[in-house]
C-alpha cells in the first residue's frame, strides 16, 4: 500500500453529487469536492477492500479535520476502529463499496 498525501485539495469543478449533498444536509461543498478528489487519487482498483476503506476513513477524516488530525499517534487507533466497524456492519460496508467503486482508477495492475 502506497502511502499517498492526504493534504486537501482545491478544486474549482462542481460536484455532481451536489443534490444529493443537499439532501443528507451536508453544506460544505467544497469538503465534498475535497473528499471526492481525494478519493479518486488515492483508491485503486488494486487495493484490497480493508484497505480501500482505511483510505476512505483517512481521507474523510483529513476532509473534515485537517490533515494534522492523520499526525497523532492515536489517529491510527481511531483509524482502525472506524474502518472496522464499517467492515462488520453489512448496510455501511455496502456503501462504503459504493463509493469506492465509483471513485476507485485503474492502476499498473489492471490498466
Amino acid at each position: 500500500m502506497q502511502d499517498k498525501s492526504f493534504q486537501q485539495i482545491g478544486t474549482s469543478k462542481r460536484s455532481e453529487s451536489k443534490e444529493t449533498a443537499m439532501l443528507f444536509g451536508i453544506k460544505d461543498e467544497e469538503k465534498i469536492e475535497s473528499f471526492e478528489k481525494m478519493l479518486s487519487d488515492l483508491i485503486k482498483l488494486s487495493d484490497t477492500i480493508p484497505e480501500a476503506v482505511t483510505k476512505m476513513v483517512k481521507a474523510a477524516l483529513a476532509c473534515e479535520f485537517g490533515s494534522k488530525i492523520l499526525d497523532d499517534k492515536k489517529s491510527a487507533i481511531m483509524v482502525k476502529s472506524i474502518s472496522g466497524s464499517i467492515m462488520a456492519d453489512s448496510e455501511l460496508r455496502r456503501q462504503a463499496l459504493l463509493v469506492i467503486d465509483r471513485f476507485a482508477q485503474a492502476d499498473e495492475l489492471n490498466a
